[in-house]
């Protein structure tokens, strides 16, 4: 029996790593918040408070009441690059990572007599030894292994935490066959839905149809595809770029105002900018929102010639931001849409030789000597705010920690 790829998920990885930062929060129920308010949801909590009911989303005052000794720790954004990365260059000693999902995923294609199962299984306790040995022991993982990617990512989630599970082609009915079809990663509760509707309700029947029956109940080609896989066919899959890039901020008590809100935009624009600059892309179009105390909202979508210049996004905003509602903001985002392929230059009329040039110096010194070395001076009261978040689709770069 084989194997060929190997997918290792970290176990609630935000809070193992401030339980590896600080040994006075091993062994006991921590949950990371993006700031210290009653009415603000867990990002992420540790495996000791999951077992009172506390997960990504609850409510910090919900949180209290399910586990009065509950600890709560500010998110550490930076701290959990730093780690990712430590975990890459372990598991790369290991066996190469081939991808990264997400911050706390990643995988390795098996070669050769790598696939052979014990050999895959020694490989996969091998690299879980060598991230509790090379980063930390609260650092534990679950590894999957499968045919591709889609099944060794269920494996992974069958033994939480520490686990390690392999699921052979020729053991996928005796081991995933009796599972919800929602333990697929892609089948959201829409799609769940409309494959019970056309009578699919666990893995196994997605096993026993014909692949005309498989692409009308899922709806598309990627579906179709995705169904596959389930079977234990492999897909080389080109990597996504992303089609936006979005950035969003809530606002502290001192800045809830028309001014301080406009000075988190400046700053999300900009960080938007270096990170279509970083990429070799120019966006298209930039949506700002701003939604107030009351729940109401504000939003505007501003066209332009692509551009990727800090400078002239921030004159369009400041035109579009005259419309915006004297309220009380609570939130800010931007996204910059319509991006080009990377590396593709196309000339612009509105291109500004003197605005590139500063542009590209401010990111020549921000990379040599570190985030926030020179910034523009519109935003230099908010320097330490609306710094560097992680999402699943980008992991920030450490050199640019804005």
């Amino acid at each position: 029996m084989k194997v060929k790829w190997l997918l290792v998920d970290l176990n609630s990885f935000f809070a193992s790593c401030e339980q590896q930062d600080d040994p006075t929060l091993r062994g006991r129920p921590i949950a990371v918040v993006p700031m210290f308010a009653e009415n603000t949801s867990v990002l992420a909590a540790s495996y000791e408070a999951k077992k009172f009911g506390i997960k990504t989303g609850t409510k910090v005052f919900e949180a209290r009441k399910l586990c009065p000794d509950i600890k709560f720790v500010c998110t550490g954004h930076k701290k959990y690059v730093q780690y990712h990365h430590k975990i890459i260059e372990a598991v790369n000693k290991v066996c190469p990572v081939h991808k990264v999902l997400s911050i706390d995923e990643m995988v390795c294609q098996l070669l050769g007599r790598e696939q052979e199962l014990e050999n895959a299984l020694e490989i996969g306790r091998k690299v879980k030894q060598i991230i509790l040995d090379d980063v930390g022991i609260c650092l534990t993982s679950s590894v999957g292994l499968g045919a591709n990617i889609t099944i060794a990512k269920i494996a992974s989630d069958l033994q939480k935490p520490d686990g390690l599970v392999a699921i052979p082609q020729e053991q996928l009915v005796e081991k995933i066959g009796h599972l919800d079809i929602n333990i697929i990663s892609g089948v959201g509760p829409n799609m769940k839905n409309r494959l019970n509707q056309k009578g699919f309700f666990k893995i196994n029947d997605l096993l026993k149809v014909s692949e005309s029956q498989l692409q009308n109940a899922w709806g598309s080609i990627v579906g179709l595809r995705l169904a596959k896989e389930i079977r234990g066919e492999d897909f080389s899959r080109p990597e996504n770029k992303s089609a936006s890039f979005s950035h969003e901020h809530v606002l502290p008590p001192d800045l809830r105002s028309r001014q301080g809100a406009y000075q988190i935009i400046q700053k999300l624009v900009f960080k938007g900018c270096s990170r279509l600059r970083d990429d070799k892309r120019k966006a298209q179009a930039l949506g700002l929102s701003i939604r107030y105390m009351d729940q109401t909202k504000f939003e505007v979508s501003i066209q332009f010639t692509e551009s990727d210049d800090s400078f002239y996004l921030m004159r369009e905003v400041e035109k579009a931001y005259r419309k915006v509602t004297l309220k009380k903001p609570i939130k800010v985002g931007i996204v910059l849409s319509g991006l080009t392929e990377p590396g593709v230059e196309q000339f612009s009329f509105f291109d500004n030789q003197k605005s590139h040039k500063l542009n590209q110096v401010m990111d020549l010194i921000n990379d040599k000597h570190g985030a926030n070395s020179i910034v523009s001076a519109a935003h230099l009261d908010v320097v330490d705010e609306a710094k560097a978040r992680i999402s699943f689709s980008h992991i920030p770069d450490l050199k640019r920690d804005y």
